[in-house]
């Protein structure tokens, strides 16, 4: 019982682990040069949508209670971010790009709201399907 706890335990401690790192790959992706072409195609919204529909899915695992401060916190991050491009030479604020943050934040809220406590049902797993 005491190492299934520990295993719990360790576990989430990876899990905001990761989390802190898909909120710094974020803000570094986001303030870069753009890697998608700068035409007039939006092939970028998707990656908005996916990418901030997968960092509010992270961490509403762990974080349950008041998720819609989690969901506000998420969208104000992608609206802070945009903000920050505007000081960067090679992009623009985009409100398309803030739009999207925030539809990927509800996707991701529902996603996590139809697979809850990912990380603990992982814990729980015997070790042979881990």
């Amino acid at each position: 019982m005491i190492h299934r706890l520990w295993r719990h335990v360790d576990l989430m401690r990876l899990w905001r682990m990761g989390g802190w790192l898909g909120i710094v790959a974020t803000l570094i992706v986001s303030l870069m040069p753009p890697a998608l072409g700068g035409g007039d195609t939006h092939h970028d919204k998707v990656a908005h949508l996916l990418g901030y529909a997968l960092l509010m899915f992270w961490w509403a695992q762990p974080i349950v209670r008041r998720r819609w401060k989690l969901a506000l916190a998420v969208v104000l991050f992608g609206v802070g971010i945009e903000g920050l491009q505007g000081l960067t030479p090679d992009r623009l604020p985009d409100p398309l790009d803030a739009l999207a943050n925030t539809a990927g934040v509800l996707l991701g809220w529902l996603a996590a709201h139809l697979s809850p406590n990912l990380p603990t049902r992982l814990a729980t797993l015997p070790a042979r399907y881990r």
